[in-house]
């Protein structure tokens, strides 16, 4: 994504995000779900394991293009989402400044992609920053 994309996404989230706060919940869930249900048609199936890490790390790259890099990694009974360049983040950043709410609607995107591709039960672990605007680790613990 050339960076005047970059500098629209950060504006358009920005302007949404700002526009639904009081349904901010609602509408990241809404989201989550959307984006899940893309994926779930996307594979068409269920998908275990490695096949479902590698497809959902291919849809969040290529599909969503939301950052410029994503990598899924499972181990054991965790799921982790590493995130570099997320253009939502750029977003989240002014709204953090402004003392506003921020919104990452990429963390129940994989809740549900897990349940609905996967069909396991997941709960959000823990969500790392790095400390650079756009980098994060999102792990998820897994049921079942």
């Amino acid at each position: 994504m050339s960076q005047t994309d970059r500098e629209f996404v950060k504006k358009y989230h920005r302007a949404v995000v700002k526009s639904v706060q009081g349904d901010l919940e609602k509408v990241k869930s809404r989201i989550g779900s959307d984006w899940a249900e893309d994926f779930r048609r996307k594979v068409g199936t269920v998908l275990k394991d490695e096949d479902f890490r590698r497809e959902f790390q291919g849809f969040l790259q290529n599909e969503l293009r939301f950052c410029e890099r994503a990598e899924v990694e499972e181990n054991d009974d965790r799921l982790k989402v590493k995130v570099a360049g997320c253009h939502i983040c750029h977003g989240n950043e002014e709204l953090r400044r402004e003392g506003s709410p921020t919104m990452c609607p990429i963390i129940p995107t994989g809740l549900f992609s897990i349940s609905r591709v996967s069909g396991r039960k997941a709960a959000l672990q823990e969500v790392k920053k790095t400390g650079t605007v756009g980098e994060c680790e999102i792990v998820y613990r897994l049921d079942g």
